[in-house]
């Protein structure tokens, strides 16, 4: 186990909080809203959505946070230890085959309904999906607050803001008579705080990052 430890000072810590909300607050959800506005409902949208992420995210701790991507637990393979490489080359391999058990259904449906060129598109782009929504929220976020007020309120703050935030605002219900999906939100929030935990115990965020996507409701 290696604790996640800030190696960086408040000024850094500062502006990776703006950095989340710069693209976790306003880039997400303005790229989303205008994809609605100009009717884009192409099978492109959603990776060109994902990849205007990322991008985001890399030229956000490049050139404003001004750190390396190790700050935010995104080390080198050489870097991890073995208990971490262990876990990445058993886990996540078991994990892929019970998801595809499980999900079955699911996959039959996007074969069904696109081809297998629709499903040899969502794949990567679901496990795009979860890396980039691992930066935001555990990266960025979470290793911000946990400096700041500690594991245990960082990481449930961190984790709630993932839930409840404009990530998953959808299950709401706004604007229909279904109301809120409480059961979704406590799956989300319970599936959130094990990733949460995963990179709290290891500093390592590629872990949650791997298991976040290979998630099979990314894949959408």
């Amino acid at each position: 186990v290696r604790p996640e430890r800030a190696s960086y000072d408040a000024a850094t810590g500062t502006r990776l909080l703006l950095a989340y909300l710069a693209v976790g607050l306003v880039l997400h959800p303005a790229v989303r809203a205008l994809a609605r506005a100009a009717g884009a409902t192409g099978y492109w949208v959603r990776p060109a959505i994902v990849v205007t992420l990322l991008v985001a995210v890399i030229l956000m701790m490049k050139w404003f946070v001004r750190a390396s991507g190790a700050t935010i637990g995104l080390h080198r393979w050489k870097a991890w230890t073995r208990r971490e490489k262990i876990y990445v080359l058993t886990v996540v391999p078991l994990a892929a085959v019970a998801f595809g058990i499980v999900f079955r259904e699911h996959f039959a449906w996007l074969a069904e309904t696109g081809g297998w060129t629709r499903l040899l598109l969502v794949l990567p782009t679901g496990l795009l999906w979860g890396v980039v929504q691992e930066l935001i929220y555990r990266g960025l976020l979470q290793t911000e607050l946990v400096r700041r007020f500690g594991a245990v309120t960082g990481v449930l703050s961190a984790n709630f803001v993932f839930t409840f935030g404009p990530l998953h605002s959808n299950y709401f219900g706004f604007g229909s008579d279904a109301g809120p999906q409480w059961s979704m939100y406590a799956a989300i929030f319970g599936i959130g705080l094990f990733f949460g935990l995963v990179y709290q115990r290891s500093g390592n965020l590629w872990i949650p990052a791997l298991l976040h996507g290979i998630w099979p409701l990314n894949m959408a």
